[in-house]
């Protein structure tokens, strides 16, 4: 038996048996076109990190990101883009439908939900975390 992933263990009876299963097909479906749809959410998010951080402003001389933002601003982005790295590394594994990929994506989350609780945004963690670690456990078994 592999090893399990940090609260895997915890995790998987409740998103396993107390949420309703997805069929066969919606877990085929989301493991065939899921790496394309995380491919294209991860390259608009560099976007929007590349934004927030005033980068496409500054080269129109607008300025860049005020100097009164909080820690948690600046905290926020370098999760955030943190877990777009993982995301953009999961996508080769993910086509291949190896764990490798399912893994990166089980700790992209938990990063995205750590970034959501640092920047107080409970009801995303909290929303974010059920929904993702429901799809997440519903397809693990596609994945070798």
């Amino acid at each position: 038996m592999e090893s399990k992933l940090i609260l895997e263990k915890e995790l998987e009876p409740v998103f396993l048996q107390k949420f309703p299963p997805f069929s066969e097909s919606v877990k085929e479906f989301l493991v065939q076109y899921g790496p394309y749809f995380i491919l294209v959410i991860s390259i608009l998010g560099v976007i929007g990190i590349l934004t927030a951080l005033g980068v496409g402003s500054a080269a129109i001389g607008m300025g860049a990101v005020s100097a009164g933002l909080g820690l948690t601003f600046y905290a926020g982005i370098a999760l955030g883009a943190i877990t777009l790295i993982m995301y953009l590394m999961a996508f080769t594994p993910l086509r291949a439908r190896k764990r490798a990929g399912w893994n990166l994506l089980y700790y992209a989350l938990l990063l995205g939900l750590i970034s959501s609780l640092v920047q107080l945004n409970i009801v995303a963690a909290v929303i974010g975390g059920i929904i993702g670690f429901w799809v997440l456990f519903q397809i693990r078994e596609k994945y070798i």
